[in-house]
């Protein structure tokens, strides 16, 4: 007797799921693939996964079938429904309906390929997949390789050093020059944002012969209230121990 993976509606029931195939009479088995077909071609594509794991999950705990067997058997009935709808004449009266329909069961399939864990599908189709990701990955790679080669012309062997005990005075020399103008007003500095000087700080600079934690670095470019920093490490007087200002005031 042949038996269905899909949950079948009970004969003659009013509460049955609308997910389950059948009319009001029943599944008839032999056709329990159109049965399963037709809801398709009436469901939008956000609802496929809800279908097919209702059925799946009947299959399962029923021992109908397996998650892959269960798999490949749905994918087929849909392969082979979509080769009978691309063989018909477009010439006929129903080719409207058979253009709705199959581009609806090739959507469901595009789900199907989503979800095959198993690779159960026509070799053909899964070699062609997974040549194509490695394309894409060579693609991705060689991309990488080339932002790699572009960073690696920023990098240095030997940072500068900071003589031990004066990073805070380098740094206080970093915050007066991002304040400082030009003869026209303008600033010679110009950043949006705080997170380059510190990055820079901690990238080409080392301190005591020690790298500078980009944490550190940062920790010196807070918000201010006045002169005060909100949070984060101020500048003690000590160690400001220069003074960049325009030539013309030295003149003067």
């Amino acid at each position: 007797m042949k038996t269905s993976y899909f949950k079948p509606r009970k004969p003659f029931s009013f509460s049955s799921h609308h997910y389950d195939l059948g009319t009001f009479i029943g599944l008839w088995l032999s056709h329990d693939d159109n049965h399963f077909l037709l809801k398709i071609y009436r469901m939008d594509q956000t609802y496929f996964s809800y279908y097919y794991n209702h059925h799946l999950d009947y299959s399962l705990k029923n021992n109908l079938a397996s998650e892959e067997d269960f798999f490949h058997h749905v994918w087929h009935i849909v392969e082979t429904r979509i080769k009978h709808f691309e063989m018909q004449d477009p010439f006929s009266s129903k080719h409207a309906m058979h253009r709705q329909n199959l581009a609806k069961l090739q959507l469901f399939q595009k789900y199907l390929n989503s979800i095959d864990e198993w690779d159960a599908r026509p070799s053909h189709i899964v070699i062609a997949e997974k040549d194509e990701l490695i394309q894409n990955q060579k693609a991705k790679l060689e991309k990488l390789s080339t932002k790699l080669a572009e960073l690696n012309e920023y990098e240095v062997s030997l940072k500068i050093l900071i003589d031990d005990g004066h990073l805070p005075t380098f740094i206080d020399i970093i915050q007066q020059l991002r304040e400082v103008q030009l003869p026209s007003g303008r600033k010679l500095l110009k950043s949006d944002h705080k997170i380059p000087y510190a990055k820079m700080i901690a990238r080409y600079f080392s301190h005591g012969g020690k790298d500078i934690p980009i944490e550190t670095a940062r920790n010196y470019f807070v918000d201010k209230k006045g002169d005060v920093a909100i949070k984060g490490t101020s500048i003690q007087s000590e160690h400001r121990l220069f003074k960049v200002v325009p030539i013309e005031a030295v003149k003067k």
